[in-house]
């Protein structure tokens, strides 16, 4: 099981130049089963801020996120125990956003994530995926 950071949601939906084919192809990948992913309630409210900042109305962003969660990546829960944690990790720099992907991950015993950000490169306990050197058949 790996975890998916937002940006490669946004990549996909963005078309991004460098990501958005190879983001498309791992969600594709996850949706047919030949890849088991996650991510957080907290990833969707990430993504929905993204696309509220696009001008898009309620409606289209509630399709976008309905076709999200049908791209067969599970949905881990986002409770107070996750926020408490997070929060004081930003005490030691740590952005919100990504303190709460790394203790969701923590909490569901992930180890891997699928994400463009390269500060996770130097978690320890945490092994970074490349989505632009993933291969699928």
């Amino acid at each position: 099981m790996r975890y998916v950071d937002s940006n490669i949601f946004i990549s996909n939906l963005i078309g991004d130049k460098r990501l958005g084919q190879a983001a498309e192809k791992y969600l594709e990948a996850a949706a047919s089963g030949k890849e088991a992913a996650a991510t957080s309630v907290h990833t969707m409210i990430e993504i929905y801020a993204f696309l509220k900042g696009k001008r898009l109305t309620e409606h289209r962003i509630s399709e976008i996120l309905t076709a999200i969660n049908q791209h067969g990546v599970a949905m881990l829960s986002f409770g107070p125990e996750i926020m408490k944690e997070a929060l004081s990790m930003v005490k030691k720099n740590w952005k919100l956003g990504d303190a709460i992907h790394y203790v969701t991950m923590k909490n569901n015993n992930i180890e891997e994530i699928v994400t463009d950000d390269s500060h996770f490169d130097n978690v320890e306990g945490i092994k970074r995926i490349d989505v632009l050197k993933l291969r699928f058949e």
